[in-house]
């Protein structure tokens, strides 16, 4: 993955790590030289020490933490003011997504991450023109699922399915409708990972566990244990792509 960051930045970068953990910010030095940061790396233990360095050394992105001592990384945001540079939010918590996209966070990674993870999130800063910013296996997504928000892995989602209840999403550990349309959710995810099997279903074809063709069309079976028959047309799509 070294590459990717090769590719996407330019490696003399200035990049601030925002975290009051010494090990957690040696972890992310590491992680950057690792995938060949060459450019200038800056660290602050608080908001309080971040505010002066952040103004000084004018960084190109943020890893930001968010539960720190004597204030929290949204505190930091707030007093750098709009102008401020790209932030990637590095926590052990989840229940802060919502606030953190809502600040338009370049991505928001969970700890513990690797530097494969670490990499995909700089590889974001890329502009919508030049990157496809689709999700995939090691992302996650924020979804409104029956009211309430969650922070879900995309590989952890088996099946998405429309019906006149609403779009359903379904993953390993259970079920829930979104306050999205199929379409827009397709939108949003790697073509190579999810599969339109039909025009009310998106299947990840990495939670197939068995298919087989029969009269009506093709039958497949998921992880959790859920049939679903394809179209006709999407059917042959996928044997011809996938040698079903």
């Amino acid at each position: 993955m070294s590459s990717l960051l090769h590719d996407t930045l330019a490696r003399d970068l200035c990049i601030m790590i925002v975290e009051d953990e010494r090990p957690a910010r040696s972890d992310l030095r590491r992680m950057l030289l690792s995938l060949g940061m060459t450019g200038e790396i800056r660290e602050a233990s608080s908001v309080s020490e971040a505010i002066p360095l952040a103004k000084s050394s004018r960084p190109d992105l943020i890893l930001l933490d968010i539960q720190m001592p004597g204030g929290s990384g949204f505190d930091l945001l707030r007093k750098l003011g709009p102008d401020r540079p790209p932030v990637i939010f590095t926590t052990a918590y989840e229940h802060f997504a919502v606030q953190a996209f809502e600040e338009k966070a370049v991505d928001y990674l969970l700890k513990p991450f690797d530097k494969d993870r670490l990499a995909k999130a700089l590889s974001r800063l890329k502009s919508s023109e030049t990157q496809d910013t689709r999700l995939t296996s090691g992302d996650v997504i924020l979804l409104k699922i029956d009211g309430e928000c969650l922070l879900l892995p995309i590989h952890e989602i088996q099946l998405i399915e429309s019906s006149t209840e609403g779009t359903t999403v379904h993953w390993d550990q259970g079920k829930g409708i979104v306050n999205r349309p199929l379409q827009r959710l397709e939108e949003r995810l790697d073509p190579r990972l999810f599969f339109r099997c039909s025009r009310e279903a998106l299947v990840n074809i990495h939670a197939i566990r068995e298919t087989r063709q029969e009269e009506e069309g093709l039958r497949v079976r998921l992880n959790s244990g859920r049939e679903i028959i394809f179209s006709r047309r999407q059917g042959a799509l996928f044997r011809k792509n996938h040698r079903a």
